[in-house]
Parts: structure tokens; C-alpha cells; sequence
């Protein structure tokens, strides 16, 4: 029987070793691409074959390279690993998902709510809102979000989050203390030569919450079965990746991360983001990323195989009978590969 063949994106990504090693164990041929040269990424050592992408932000360049990749490769699935990939492949599926290539993640309008942080937490707030659990609604809730360019920024008390509602990572955040901040966040954003910018449309302004992050991965079936894995994230990358985790259970936490799937039409493999309130215990959601977190690898350590259940999903089949995960503490650490 012929295998069956995967392309999987960006492999130089923390997600990446974990996709690999699952399709490979499943039986998949897998195809990786990242913006570096083969011999910088050590993931490409464990591809059939390796092929130096463009960026996704060229997005014409990367679109014909994704096709390209598909056809002479003989794809069946791609996965997306990074959100700016995401987006690229989102808005040009209907051309790339033809002779039985299937991009596995959610339904097109999906994520593009997924991927605006002020209408994702519009849908969040509606979810909370409908749900007859109170311990639920006291547990968790969005952080109040306003679009910034409607904010009156002399009336407003810092400290205060300003980002994009399509941002990745901390790509283009300000956390501002202070009203002199503003001066220099205003002229990053915004172009002085335009009379009438209208940057600041594409950002909304959050207070600042202290806490921790806490990330889960959340895996949703088309019968509508779902599966949510918190963990604490204690050690993080500047650009928010846990390298010290407590994985754990919070079933409260847990049943409204698969109410939000749910009224979100998740399909597949996902990770939202809350802090953890300190003092005040509360779960505030932050955003939902439509991909495999750069922690997944801690999930599939606590025993649920969430990616090779993404896998099935994406043919068609419900997910299996997940377990419980096991927590406590993990921690991620580094190799040093001869190329």
C-alpha cells in the first residue's frame, strides 16, 4: 500500500518535532518546509524530503511554493505549524485543497474569527454569557477589549495592552505603564505622512492582568466529542513559548475551553490562552491559536495523543476515547545535532 504524505510547515518551529515524530509513527512519507536552510533546521533530518520555503508574508511567492510542493510531492495533508501560515493558506484554500489535499484545520470562517482577537472575545463573552453554570461564569471571563481606535486614550487607567487583532506571539504588543508611552507606541503603529491613518482600526486596547499563563491545548471531533489540557505555563520564550509547564486538571476550566470550541465550530486540534489571576483565581481567556501550541509535545507527554487523533479527524473519523491526562511538572530542554 502506498503510504500517504504530509506536508508539515515551518519545522523549525517547537511544535514541529512532535507533528513529525507522531505522522511518522502513523506511517505518513512527510514533507518539511521551513524559511532556513536545510542544514540550520535539525527537524530536517527527520523529513523524507526538505524544501526551503519563502515567507508566508510573500504571500503570491508561498502560495505558488505550497501548490508546487503539493504536486510534485503528491500531498494528501498539510499542516500549518505558525499563525502567519495559517492565515496564507486560509484565504487560498479553495485553490490549494483539490485532488484529495486537505489542509487540517478548522472551516474556513472559523478561523477567521479565531484569528481576530476583538471577535474572538465577542464570541467568548457570548458563550459565557448563555451558559447556565454560574461556578463557570465566575471561573472564567474575557478580559474587557476595546477596538482602538474608539478608545479615548486621556480617559482610560493604565496600565494597558495595545495589539493587533490578528497578532501572533507578542508580534506588535505594547504593554504601556504610562500616558508618555503612548507617544511611542502611536508612532510604531502609525504612519505620520497619512493624514487620515487608520492603523490604530487593526488594534484593540486590553488592561493588564497579572498572573500566569495559562495555555490549553484542546482537540474538537465533527461529532461535536471534545478534549481540553491546561497547563501552567512557568518558564516562557520572549515570545511566548512554556519551556517549564505543570500540566493539570481543571474541569470547570475545562468544560468552558470546550463550550468556546463549540460555539467556535473547532474542528481539529487548537490552543487557547487564559491568565490566571493572581489573587482573584479567575481564568481570563486571551486568545485561541488555530494550530498545535508550541507546547503540544507536553500533552502528548501526559499520555493524550492529540495529534494523531487531529490525524483522524481530518479523515473523516470521531476522535478515540481520550485518558485523563498524567500532570505535573515538565520541562523542555535543548540538543545539540551534528547536520
Amino acid at each position: 500500500m502506498e503510504k500517504r504524505t504530509a506536508l508539515v510547515t515551518a519545522i523549525g518551529s517547537f511544535a514541529a518535532d512532535a507533528v513529525i515524530r507522531t505522522l511518522r509513527e502513523m506511517g505518513y512519507r512527510v514533507i518539511g518546509s521551513d524559511i532556513y536552510e536545510k542544514d540550520w533546521v535539525a527537524n530536517s533530518l527527520d523529513v523524507d524530503v526538505f524544501y526551503k520555503a519563502p515567507y508566508a508574508s510573500d504571500e503570491e511567492a508561498y502560495i505558488s511554493f505550497i501548490k508546487d510542493v503539493c504536486e510534485k510531492e503528491g500531498v494528501d495533508r498539510i499542516l500549518p505549524v505558525i499563525d502567519l501560515e495559517v492565515d496564507a493558506l486560509n484565504r487560498h484554500r479553495d485553490e490549494i485543497e483539490k485532488n484529495g489535499v486537505t489542509i487540517c484545520m478548522s472551516d474556513k470562517e472559523a478561523i477567521e474569527v479565531l484569528r481576530d482577537k476583538y471577535r474572538m472575545t465577542e464570541l467568548v463573552k457570548d458563550v459565557l454569557d448563555k451558559s447556565d453554570d454560574e461556578e463557570l461564569k465566575k471561573t472564567v471571563r474575557v478580559i474587557p477589549s476595546e477596538k482602538a481606535s474608539e478608545v479615548d486614550f486621556e480617559e482610560i487607567e493604565f496600565p494597558v495592552i495595545l495589539k493587533p487583532v490578528d497578532g501572533r506571539s507578542s508580534s506588535g504588543l505594547y504593554r504601556i505603564y504610562q500616558e508618555d508611552q503612548l507617544g511611542f507606541a502611536f508612532s510604531s503603529i502609525m504612519d505620520p505622512t497619512k493624514l487620515n491613518d487608520t492603523a490604530l482600526e487593526k488594534y484593540i486596547v486590553q488592561p493588564m492582568i497579572k498572573g500566569n499563563v495559562v495555555t490549553v491545548d484542546i482537540l474538537r471531533d465533527g461529532e461535536g466529542n471534545c478534549r481540553a489540557v491546561p497547563r501552567e505555563e512557568l518558564v516562557r520564550t520572549l515570545n511566548g513559548a512554556g519551556l517549564s509547564v505543570r500540566v493539570m486538571e481543571d474541569k470547570v476550566l475545562q468544560d468552558a475551553c470546550c463550550k468556546i470550541a463549540e460555539g467556535a465550530g473547532i474542528k481539529g486540534c487548537v490552543n487557547f490562552e487564559f491568565i490566571h489571576g493572581e489573587g482573584s483565581g479567575v481564568y481570563y481567556f486571551v486568545e485561541c491559536n488555530p494550530r498545535f501550541s508550541g507546547g503540544i509535545a507536553f500533552t502528548e507527554l501526559a499520555g493524550v495523543p492529540m495529534i494523531r487523533n487531529h490525524m483522524y479527524i481530518f479523515d473523516g473519523r470521531a476522535m478515540e476515547d481520550m485518558p485523563a491526562p498524567k500532570c505535573g511538572f515538565m520541562t523542555r530542554k535543548y540538543q545539540e545535532i551534528r547536520m
